[in-house]
């Protein structure tokens, strides 16, 4: 079946705000402190330490302190994920919305998303309700959306309590 325009609009709107919004807020540097030296973040992931396996992922993802390689980002970040470390899933998520390396799978995505959300990290919750709102890797369905954000917005999260207010407002 073929997306209308309007729903292909409404897609690549919502990629083009997942992409400003990596770049605007430094999401690539999410989870690092400017401490750990990245020798003894790399040895601590080689060890099984999925927190440092996402960091390691993040300081691939975007050469800070090493040459930049999504293909080890990615490496690091499922590394992560597979232990049910939120921060990995939310990592490895973005990977799959923006197809680096992976291909792009909107579904994967949202799995990791919801994976990531369900443990109360409330970036995920905030982007699986945008997955939900926008219906990318699944049905749309702005109650589950709406959910969601409530939660993100409940610890504070200001995105996600912006976009209630816009959504009280259609």
């Amino acid at each position: 079946m073929k997306a209308s325009n309007s729903e292909m609009m409404k897609r690549t709107l919502v990629i083009v705000t997942y992409v400003i919004f990596l770049f605007v807020a430094g999401l690539p540097a999410w989870g690092f402190d400017g401490m750990d030296t990245i020798d003894r973040i790399r040895k601590l992931a080689e060890e099984g330490n999925a927190d440092a396996q996402s960091k390691l992922g993040v300081f691939y993802a975007s050469g800070v302190g090493i040459p930049m390689d999504k293909q080890e980002a990615v490496k690091w970040y499922r590394k992560s994920a597979d232990q049910g470390y939120p921060i990995g899933q939310w990592n490895l998520a973005f990977m799959y919305v923006k197809g680096e390396v992976v291909v792009s799978d909107y579904s994967k995505a949202r799995e990791l998303f919801r994976l990531s959300a369900e443990s109360g990290f409330a970036n995920a919750q905030y982007d699986l309700g945008m997955m939900f709102l926008y219906g990318l890797g699944g049905k749309q369905d702005r109650n589950e959306a709406e959910k969601w954000f409530r939660m993100a917005a409940e610890q504070g999260y200001r995105e996600a309590e912006k976009t209630l207010k816009e959504l009280d407002a259609k």
